[in-house]
């Protein structure tokens, strides 16, 4: 996720209805989560988990937290929290993170998590007509 935004309240909003509708019409191998802030109930980013093999016991996971939020440990919380779930609950044995080379705070969080580096994804995604490289992170569960 990291990496295609900022977006205005109402591309937000468009991308919340499509994940909500996706979500109903597919079996549940995706669990997306708002981010919340306590302390006054701001919705300020989201968080998923996808079940990429069931088999293999292998997922991965990403998040987008509001600029104004950034720098102040959500992002943290939420990744470690997608990481427990997904782990422990989820009974995945492998789950796994990319970041854009340029966010270095976004690297910084998967590496607070646990998570290894792991290596470069050369042109991964194509991003507003632009290919773009992503940072290979995972972590394995205690499961094997």
């Amino acid at each position: 996720m990291d990496g295609l935004g900022p977006n205005t309240p109402e591309e937000t909003g468009i991308f919340l209805a499509h994940a909500l509708a996706s979500d109903r019409a597919t079996p549940r191998r995706t669990w997306k989560f708002a981010v919340v802030r306590r302390t006054d109930d701001m919705l300020i980013g989201s968080a998923e988990l996808h079940i990429e093999s069931p088999e293999h016991r292998r997922g991965t996971m990403g998040y987008v937290i509001a600029p104004a939020a950034q720098g102040q440990g959500y992002a943290t919380e939420a990744a470690q929290a997608l990481l427990d779930f997904g782990l422990t609950g989820g009974g995945l044995h492998r789950i796994a993170a990319t970041c854009d080379p340029e966010n270095a705070a976004s690297a910084r969080v998967l590496e607070k998590i646990g998570m290894t580096r792991e290596g470069r994804l050369r042109d991964h995604f194509l991003i507003r007509g632009a290919w773009r490289d992503r940072l290979l992170y995972a972590k394995l569960g205690q499961l094997r």
